[in-house]
């Protein structure tokens, strides 16, 4: 009998503690039995021993994440180890994750995408995989990942079903082909990856800093499940990127819950969207955790989706300095900010979104309710 295996990554700086995020909210919902496994992992710079030093060594660790894309490699590895355990022939994989951890799903998708799944008995091979992929992000150099595959006889996997709160990441390697000088790196179908069948993507208006510059997904690509398949009668993949009120954590949660009234909204649309998809929840955890229904005898208060609950200012003064160091214009997202000798200088560069981009009506709802909200990145016709 075949079962579904639900892979959850968070990001930076979460972890299993009050102030949960949507990845782990939506971990404690779903159903977890012999048909549907399901793993989470907590991300980069997050459980720590209690002192100073050791939140100043986990902090750190997360902040290098974000810069370096410090741990990946370790995240992904878990998770295909995984994945390689437990999948059987006629399994579905679903990925889902939050920031760094939706990064970490995407690079997870492409690994497999591109190398395949390692028989159960070259569990040992994993790191050297991955390499390959790695490596396979160099011009022309796909061949390396391709003859791994037919040495060790990978199986390929397409995933069922991706879900993604406001990716951001980078990866930055010494490439060869820049005489080993560090670089900033895109790795192999993290932006495009016709392995995926279905992708969701939950997208943050408001958020701002420079360091949390967001990963859109390519539309209009085709769902390939196997990349050796040599029909050209191909689907259409399944993606939808809609754009929600809020910063970064408004988006992927981990705020005290009386101030989740906006990240419930978003949760509650991946919950929707995934359970098409085959996801199976528990019974009645959803309507407490999720819509805010709270019985009488429940001593701890959940909150409701809310459209015009407050939103978080991302921007503190720790990221703010970072808004005024220069930039490389090629990045620049917002034309107002002039450009001097190929380099620009952010200042809390808004995100463009597209005039046809969808934008989820709960934004509507907001813009009614409350004058003061008007993003100058939102398109006209909204």
């Amino acid at each position: 009998m075949s079962k579904s295996i639900v892979i959850c990554c968070d990001g930076t700086g979460n972890e299993i503690k009050e102030h949960q995020s949507n990845v782990l909210k939506f971990f404690r919902i779903l159903k977890k039995d012999a048909g549907q496994v399901v793993y989470y992992d907590p991300g980069v710079g997050t459980i720590s021993d209690s002192g100073t030093w050791s939140e100043f060594k986990s902090r750190t660790k997360g902040v290098l994440g974000l810069l370096t894309g410090y741990g990946l490699d370790e995240n992904v590895l878990e998770a295909y180890r995984f994945i390689l355990n437990t999948y059987q022939e006629g399994d579905q994989i679903y990925l889902l994750g939050f920031s760094r951890g939706a990064y970490t799903v995407r690079v997870l998708a492409g690994f497999m995408r591109l190398v395949g799944l390692l028989p159960k008995e070259q569990e040992n091979l994993c790191g050297y995989a991955l390499t390959a992929y790695k490596r396979a992000s160099e011009k022309d150099d796909f061949k390396i990942a391709w003859r791994f595959h037919r040495v060790l006889q990978t199986t390929y996997v397409p995933i069922r079903f991706m879900g993604c709160w406001d990716t951001v990441g980078s990866v930055i390697t010494p490439r060869r082909d820049r005489f080993y000088i560090p670089s900033l790196q895109t790795l192999p179908y993290t932006i495009s990856n016709p392995g995926v069948q279905c992708f969701r993507h939950a997208m943050a208006i408001d958020e701002r800093r420079r360091m949390f510059r967001l990963k859109p997904w390519k539309e209009r690509q085709k769902f390939k499940s196997n990349p050796f398949e040599k029909s050209t009668d191909l689907p259409d993949q399944d993606v939808k990127q809609v754009w929600f009120v809020g910063v970064h954590s408004d988006i992927g949660g981990g705020y005290p819950e009386d101030e989740s009234g906006v990240a419930k909204i978003v949760l509650k649309w991946m919950m929707d969207e995934a359970a098409e998809q085959g996801l199976r929840f528990r019974e009645k955890l959803p309507d407490m955790l999720v819509m805010g229904e709270n019985p009488k005898e429940n001593t701890f208060e959940y909150a409701a989706p809310d459209a015009t609950a407050e939103l978080h200012n991302s921007m503190t003064w720790a990221w703010r300095i970072l808004e005024y160091l220069p930039k490389r214009a090629h990045h620049k997202e917002w034309l107002d900010r002039r450009s001097f000798f190929g380099f620009f200088v952010p200042r809390s560069e808004p995100r463009r979104i597209d005039p046809d981009a969808a934008i989820h009506p709960s934004v509507l709802t907001r813009l009614a309710a409350r004058d003061e909200y008007r993003p100058e990145n939102l398109p006209p016709r909204t």
